[in-house]
């Protein structure tokens, strides 16, 4: 993959649409290369660091190489092999991301998700429960019940009254609706969107989520109180734990409260009794948070915690008990620093859907884009209770021809939306058919779309095309000088050898020190590495062997040898020794003893193939480049127009 960047960086070559209107720079075989062409890949790639400088005669070789080795690659049918095919639509797929989005759109939610993590928001809400497919009827009877609750509230009355009496949320026990401060990402996105957007004191119309219909009241807004760092010490207490339990974990909470106040260090009380075991490992400590991610009761005590290093009494959760310790503060980030972050998560988000279909929209205007609503419900009809056994088949319903809706110059017919509401995953026999049918065109109608615009990229946007073309030419480049070249080289052992044979003179050791090194962390052993380390080259003692006669052990190895041959700066112990056998030095550093001796001095010789096979290959392979390049010279002549490329600035 490395290579192929390099290659595409390096050598990246865009065909122009115009050429007949050209001045024609150079013929290669039978293709005609322009003037234009070469200027945009010179230019661009003598801005690199590889090529800067090069003067465009200099740059015209490289390019011309290039040429030829994509042209022979078409030549032999690279460009239509299936792992090519697939390779270049996995760019394509990556690549055309940014086209397919509205940049204007996506900055807004940016900025507006800023201001949203920067501003915080308190509310207050009713949810009445209701399935994400439920039937009309269902879905009606739900909307009324909570437009008659919205009522009763604009008439007067309570809305922590109202929230405890009918919110089907089980938090309401508590918190009588109140969700107390949150900010973007804390909620469900069109339940933060309600918030964000009702004035305070003010009521929501009904907001429908995944959870049902919600009327909110916005109660205020802040700036945000930043983030903070803790660390707890934990006990566990169900929440329907009897008053034996409840009085053991409180105890046993308030005796790691008493440590802390006698000056036992936080982190060691935490390691010995807090019962989360994920933070207890590392002294109790937990994440950077924010606003809305604690309880309310928590979150406004511990964020009300001065000064880094301080904890506070038990608290107690739906969890068990706490002992929160503040490590630190910080205000919210800058919008640059939070910008990757913030389009991750936006990219993973339920906003992400709405600039979507605004860019969805955007392309209906651009192309023009027309429904069919009867042709839809037609095709509507015809779907039968077997759609939840993924067993209705279009094909059986007769002809199927009509469009459902067409954008630019393209019709999507009945058949085609039968088999896109055929592939649907897993309906829930509690959904509708017609909610099923209803939310599988509407995605059919979105991927369409953005299908359109994407098959259409390349002759929008010319610097996409550019660019596709430059991955086309380098990933035929790569694939092709591989196995000319590159795997060539390394399997072609008999070719190795006899390149090898004919150069061995090229490849030499330079003077040399046989070296063995000896290291213990027993300082003890010192001398006895000294008196034997001349003898054992001699004997032939190996180094369990040698292990044995130093430290009279010999399971337990206390000495670490290697033995190894080093050319001037190749170690750098080795190069502050004086190069002379039975040369012997000690160097020593706070964890063990290095005895360095000096076996031998070897004179210059021959590298034989195995100890130069990296080299050998790599000059192998420029022979077999520059081999190769001879024969595509001749088989695809080379004609270059000089006052063209002396023109060329």
């Amino acid at each position: 993959m490395r290579k192929l960047i390099i290659l595409i960086t390096a050598f990246s070559c865009a065909l122009t649409v115009t050429k007949g209107q050209e001045e024609i720079l150079m013929t290669i075989g039978n293709e005609k290369v322009t003037r234009s062409e070469f200027e945009r890949i010179y230019h661009k790639n003598n801005s690199s660091v590889v090529y800067e400088n090069k003067s465009p005669r200099e740059y015209l070789d490289l390019f011309i190489n290039f040429k030829l080795k994509v042209m022979e690659a078409k030549a032999l049918g690279y460009d239509t092999m299936s792992t090519f095919v697939k390779e270049l639509n996995g760019y394509r797929d990556q690549l055309a991301k940014p086209y397919l989005q509205d940049k204007e759109q996506i900055q807004q939610m940016l900025e507006e998700t800023y201001r949203r993590i920067t501003t915080e928001v308190n509310a207050s809400h009713i949810a009445i429960k209701i399935a994400a497919g439920a039937l009309p009827a269902d879905t009606l009877e739900t909307y009324n019940k909570i437009m008659s609750i919205r009522d009763r509230l604009l008439a007067g009355e309570s809305f922590e009254d109202l929230a405890v009496t009918y919110s089907d949320d089980p938090s309401v026990k508590t918190n009588k609706g109140n969700l107390g401060w949150f900010s973007a990402f804390r909620m469900v996105f069109p339940f933060e969107d309600a918030a964000y957007k009702t004035p305070v004191g003010q009521l929501s119309m009904p907001v429908r989520t995944r959870y049902g219909y919600h009327i909110l009241r916005t109660n205020a807004f802040r700036p945000a109180i930043g983030e903070i760092m803790l660390a707890h010490i934990m006990i566990r207490l169900h929440p329907n734990a009897d008053s034996a339990s409840q009085q053991a974990a409180k105890e046993k909470i308030f005796s790691c409260y008493e440590q802390l106040n006698n000056g036992e260090p936080f982190a060691e009380v935490a390691q010995q009794h807090s019962e989360d075991q994920a933070s207890a490992r590392n002294g109790g400590k937990l994440r950077w948070v924010r606003s809305g991610e604690l309880p309310p009761e928590i979150e406004e005590k511990v964020f009300a915690i001065k000064d880094s290093g301080q904890y506070i009494e038990p608290l107690k959760s739906e969890y068990g008990y706490h002992i929160f310790q503040c490590l630190g503060k910080r205000p919210i980030k800058s919008f640059e620093e939070l910008k990757p972050e913030l389009e991750d998560r936006i990219a993973r988000d339920e906003r992400q859907k709405n600039t979507d279909l605004l860019f969805v929209e955007k392309i209906k205007k651009e192309y023009g884009f027309t429904t069919y609503p009867e042709n839809v419900a037609e095709l509507m009809e015809k779907v039968d209770s077997s759609i939840y056994e993924n067993k209705w088949d279009p094909a059986l319903e007769g002809e199927l021809i009509d469009p459902v809706f067409t954008i630019g110059d393209r019709d999507y017919s009945q058949l085609e939306l039968g088999n896109y509401i055929k592939k649907v995953r897993k309906p829930s026999k509690k959904e509708s058919i017609e909610s099923i049918c209803k939310r599988q065109y509407d995605d059919f109608v979105k991927e369409m779309i953005i299908q359109y615009e994407k098959d259409r990229l390349e002759t929008k946007y010319p610097e996409f095309r550019h660019l596709m073309e430059e991955y086309h030419d380098g990933i035929l480049l790569f694939n092709i000088t591989d196995d000319k070249v590159w795997s060539k080289a390394v399997k072609d052992t008999a070719g190795l050898q006899s390149y090898y044979n004919q150069h061995k003179k090229n490849y030499k050791w330079q003077k040399r020190a046989d070296v063995s090194r000896y290291s213990t962390q027993d300082s003890s052993l010192v001398e006895k590495i000294l008196l034997h380390a001349p003898q054992r080259k001699t004997k032939k003692w190996t180094p369990k062997e040698f292990n044995a006669i130093v430290s009279g052990q010999d399971s337990i190895q206390y000495i670490e040898v290697l033995d190894q041959k080093y050319e001037k700066g190749g170690d750098s112990m080795v190069d502050t020794m004086t190069w002379k056998k039975g040369t012997t030095k000690i160097f020593t550093d706070k964890n063990k003893t290095n005895v360095v001796y000096i076996n031998g001095i070897l004179k210059p010789q021959l590298k034989q193939l195995k100890e130069s096979r990296g080299l050998v290959t790599a000059d192998y392979q420029n022979e077999l480049e520059k081999q190769w390049i001879e024969e595509l010279r001749k088989k695809y002549p080379v004609t270059i127009h000089e006052e063209v490329l002396s023109a060329i600035k």
